[in-house]
C-alpha cells in the first residue's frame, strides 16, 4: 500500500514537472520570437497559449494545494485572472505598455516556474 502511494506521488510530481517544462519552453520561445521581431500565426498562437497557461502555472507550481483540483485548469483560470487584473491596473494608471507587461510577466513567470520545479525536485524522493 505504501509503495502504491509513493508511485502515485512520483507520477503526480512527474506530471507537474512536465507542465512546468512545457510552460518554460513556451515562455522562452515567445520571448525569443518577440526579441527577433517575428510576427505571424506562430507568434499569435504562442501568445494565446502563454496568456492562458504560463502565469497561472507559475503560481500553481509554487502553491501545490491550489493544484489539487486540476493543475492545468487552475493554471488557466489564474493566468487569465492575473493578466486581466494587471491590464486593468495599467489602464487605470494610464501606463499602458503591453510589451513591457509581457516582459515583466514572462520574466516573473520563468523565475516562478524554475523555483517551483526546484522545490518539487527537492521534496520528491527518487526524482
Amino acid at each position: 500500500m505504501a509503495n502504491r502511494s509513493a508511485e502515485i506521488r512520483q507520477s503526480a510530481a512527474w506530471q507537474a514537472d512536465m507542465l512546468d517544462v512545457t510552460a518554460i519552453v513556451l515562455s522562452v520561445s515567445l520571448v525569443a520570437l518577440v526579441f527577433v521581431g517575428w510576427s505571424g500565426p506562430l507568434r499569435v498562437l504562442l501568445t494565446v497559449a502563454f496568456a492562458f497557461f504560463v502565469p497561472g502555472r507559475a503560481i500553481v507550481g509554487n502553491w501545490p494545494r491550489m493544484g489539487q483540483w486540476s493543475e492545468a485548469a487552475t493554471s488557466m483560470v489564474l493566468s487569465l485572472a492575473v493578466l486581466v487584473l494587471l491590464t486593468t491596473v495599467m489602464l487605470w494608471v494610464h501606463a499602458w505598455h503591453p510589451l513591457g507587461l509581457f516582459q515583466v510577466v514572462a520574466g516573473l513567470s520563468l523565475v516562478g516556474l524554475i523555483i517551483g520545479l526546484a522545490r518539487r525536485r527537492r521534496r520528491t524522493p527518487g526524482a
